[in-house]
């Protein structure tokens, strides 16, 4: 079992004047200006949950489990420029949906500037906050980031984005550096490249 702090806040007002409760609101009050003494009401306890039901409460997109991988805390912090690409099953003609630059600091990915060129929800902010990347020892990167995989045009529907993870073997770089193409699987009609090139050593 996992024990969790939790706050409980109980307020019950049934049938009360506006008079009376004006009145009770000035007894929370203390002599400093707007600050509210701690109510009785409020109480804090240890509930007990188990960890079936811990495992099945929701989890955000973008988390990722590296306890399994090891990671290349190591690695000098190195500055990059980044493109994420589209490429089809079908024709493998490749598209570009976003491009910028990142950081890599003790094996984390930050993504810093960047730009969409999908439009739609699509902002810099999805990548900066939401991008949850590490580097292995061998230089390929592994987690999830979001991804918009479609273009939208005026009048059409905005989708939020997918958020693919980072499994796979580099396609094209030297293994022990974090430059490369690294693919990822989207759907059944596409898969996308992140292309990590230009990496400098920050001072």
């Amino acid at each position: 079992m996992i024990k969790i702090n939790a706050l409980i806040v109980a307020v019950l007002i049934f049938g009360t004047s506006s008079a009376v409760l004006a009145k009770d609101w000035s007894k929370q009050k203390t002599d400093d200006a707007g600050k509210l003494t701690k109510s009785e009401e409020i109480r804090s306890f240890d509930v007990a949950i188990s960890g079936s039901a811990l495992e099945n409460l929701k989890r955000l997109p973008f988390e990722f489990d590296f306890s399994e991988h090891e990671i290349w805390t190591e690695m000098p912090t190195v500055g990059c420029s980044f493109e994420i690409q589209r490429r089809p099953i079908e024709d493998r003609r490749l598209e570009t949906m976003a491009s910028g630059r990142l950081k890599i600091e003790n094996g984390i990915f930050e993504f810093r500037r960047n730009s969409w060129r999908t439009k739609g929800m699509a902002e810099p902010s999805h990548l900066k906050d939401e991008g949850n990347l590490r580097v292995l020892l061998d230089g390929s990167p592994i987690g999830k980031m979001p991804y918009f995989h479609l273009f939208i045009n005026q009048g059409e529907v905005a989708l939020p984005p997918e958020y693919v993870e980072l499994t796979k073997e580099r396609e094209q770089g030297d293994k022990g550096s974090p430059e490369g193409v690294f693919s990822f699987y989207v759907d059944d009609w596409q898969e996308g490249l992140l292309s990590i090139r230009n990496c400098k050593v920050a001072n």
